[in-house]
């Protein structure tokens, strides 16, 4: 029962956790290249340019506040300054008016206490430490407090002013002159302080530029994922359709433009694999079609050359060797037509056995001794004795297919060379012939399929241009190369190497 309301529950989550992905899979499809570039343009300026303004703010913000601070804490010191000498002064004159009683010096007693009462009001103005403006507060205080009481006396005729009286103001100094210190001492803060804000500033917008930096970078990323993913999909599925790979059909996701090119992708594999089924088709029929003429041919030739119907003569005999040398020939283009069938319409399977090369390569010239002795031609055979791990159907056409192309541009009494080396881990067969070779302009094009050359005037029978693009095949199935080597001295002609390996591991290929 538990279990059953934990499966039940799970559902919905992994429902809406479908519904949110598809959900977002709509939302990168939604526009195309250039409006998600737009979009993707602003998303990564915006918070570069919020960065840049709170930069600029920030800046602007500490600049004021350290030029309105460092001008208060200045003129503060500067008030105390001029506090302390308005009290210099006051102390000065009332001395000199005790001892002289001049009216004028007293005059100018009152004087600077106006300017000290002046002062202390204008430096009250400013934002000003606790202590610093516990001391001005006090100093005003105690200052007023002496001139009332030095007025009051001087107003009395009946008394005059003594030293007594007088020496506050040697007190009201000493609490000036350390409001002065408080105050160098604020400048000192107060410039400590602006440098731990100027750190601070100086931190916060190198972490806001990182982090848009960062989000910017995150968000070029998104949209080289948006636009390079549907660009690799085209690209696999390019690949694919060059590759003749018409049977999985094409999706692209992402932008609206990008779809529409992978809906002409899907187009353009339909029609490719409508055309490569008519040629599978075409091919598979007319080799079908032809087997069964070639047959009766190749059976009434046998018939007469055994002289079943009758006691032929010399000369009929030279025709029943031709028409068995054309049911060759054209026993072994068919063959061709259908092995190409089968190589490129399924997976190519390998059979792997031991395969004895020496026997396959004797069997081969005897298939084609009728020809040979046509033209005259002999076989350099240099056998060693060898068995390796290949598939030998496959083998028997890629030296057949060879063997046949030597023969072919072979003149009259030439040499065909078969030979066997092994390298390594490596074997290589050679066959090379006497005849004119391969000309430079044509030899990148000789493993293409249905590629031919200009047949030599002694070879009336074309071929179907299909022989060399199985070799190459079935050579590269077996993971090994083929390589077309320049001529030597004594055969002149085409030199096809075959290079493959001793071991083998069993595994299928497509070619292609």
């Amino acid at each position: 029962m538990r279990a059953n309301n934990t499966s039940t529950s799970t559902q919905p989550l992994r429902e809406r956790r479908k519904r949110k992905r598809w959900k977002l899979r709509n939302l990168f499809q939604i526009g195309s290249i250039f409006q998600w570039t737009i979009v993707i343009f602003f998303a990564v300026t915006i918070p570069l340019i919020l960065t840049l303004v709170y930069s600029v703010r920030s800046i602007q913000d500490y600049t004021d506040h350290s030029h309105t601070t460092l001008f208060q804490t200045v003129r503060v010191s500067e008030n105390s300054e001029a506090l302390l000498k308005h009290l210099l002064l006051m102390d000065r004159g009332i001395r000199q008016y005790q001892i002289l009683e001049d009216a004028s010096l007293f005059t100018t007693f009152q004087a600077n206490h106006q300017q000290f009462v002046e002062t202390a009001a204008r430096t009250a103005h400013f934002q000003l430490p606790p202590q610093i403006q516990q001391a001005l507060a006090q100093l005003t205080q105690d200052e007023l407090i002496l001139y009332e009481k030095i007025l009051l006396i001087r107003n009395l005729e009946t008394e005059k002013l003594s030293t007594e009286d007088i020496k506050g103001y040697i007190k009201l100094r000493a609490d000036a002159q350390e409001m002065v210190t408080q105050g160098n001492g604020q400048i000192y803060i107060e410039t400590e302080s602006l440098s731990a804000l100027a750190i601070l500033v100086r931190k916060q917008v190198t972490y806001y530029a990182l982090v848009s930096v960062m989000l910017a970078l995150l968000l070029g990323l998104l949209l080289l994922y948006l636009i390079n993913k549907p660009i690799k999909s085209i690209s696999r599925a390019i690949h694919k359709l060059g590759n003749a790979q018409f049977n999985q059909r094409i999706y692209i996701e992402g932008p609206s433009d990008l779809r529409e090119i992978g809906l002409h992708l899907e187009w353009l594999r339909l029609k490719l694999n409508q055309l490569e089924n008519s040629k599978q088709f075409f091919i598979k029929t007319i080799s079908h079609e032809l087997k069964t003429p070639l047959a009766t041919l190749i059976e009434g030739a046998d018939l007469l050359q055994d002289e079943v119907v009758g006691e032929l003569n010399a000369e009929q005999h030279k025709i029943t060797e031709l028409l068995q040398i054309a049911n060759i020939r054209l026993h072994g283009l068919i063959e061709n037509l259908i092995e190409y069938q089968k190589a490129t319409s399924t997976l190519l399977k390998m059979d792997y056995s031991q395969v004895n090369l020496n026997q396959l390569i004797k069997y081969i010239c005897a298939e084609y001794q009728l020809l040979l002795d046509s033209k005259q031609v002999s076989v350099e055979f240099s056998a060693i004795p060898i068995d390796f791990e290949a598939d030998r159907d496959k083998m028997r056409i890629i030296i057949s297919n060879l063997f046949s192309n030597a023969l072919k541009f072979s003149p009259r009494g030439a040499k065909i060379l078969i030979k066997i080396d092994i390298i390594g881990n490596k074997l290589q067969l050679l066959i090379a012939d006497q005849g004119p070779g391969i000309e430079k302009s044509h030899q990148a094009h000789i493993f293409t399929e249905f590629y031919k050359q200009a047949v030599p005037e002694n070879w009336k029978i074309k071929g179907s241009g299909l022989g060399l693009s199985l070799v190459r095949d079935y050579v590269e199935a077996h993971r090994g190369q083929i390589r077309l080597l320049e001529p030597g001295s004594q055969y002149r002609g085409a030199h096809f190497l075959v290079i493959l390996p001793l071991a083998v591991r069993k595994f299928t290929k497509k070619t292609t």
